[in-house]
């Protein structure tokens, strides 16, 4: 099953939010960063692979930037 996940960047962080920093995250998930900034229209993640759930306890990704985390 394919869930969309997506990366938008932020100007302002809120300090409830959860934000995991890209070398914390799991192998499969900093696999995936690059490629949801770069091609956002065509990327998806594949549940099977767990990388989709490496991304659930985020409210930002700081990679570059700080990227607001959205799921479909």
């Amino acid at each position: 099953m394919s869930q969309r996940i997506t990366l938008e960047p932020v100007d302002e962080i809120p300090s409830d939010c959860r934000v995991c920093h890209y070398d914390e995250l799991e192998e499969e998930a900093k696999a995936q960063v690059p490629l949801l900034i770069d091609t956002p229209a065509e990327a998806e993640i594949d549940d099977a692979d767990g990388s989709a759930d490496a991304f659930e306890g985020c409210d930002l990704v700081k990679y570059t930037e700080y990227y607001a985390v959205s799921a479909d």
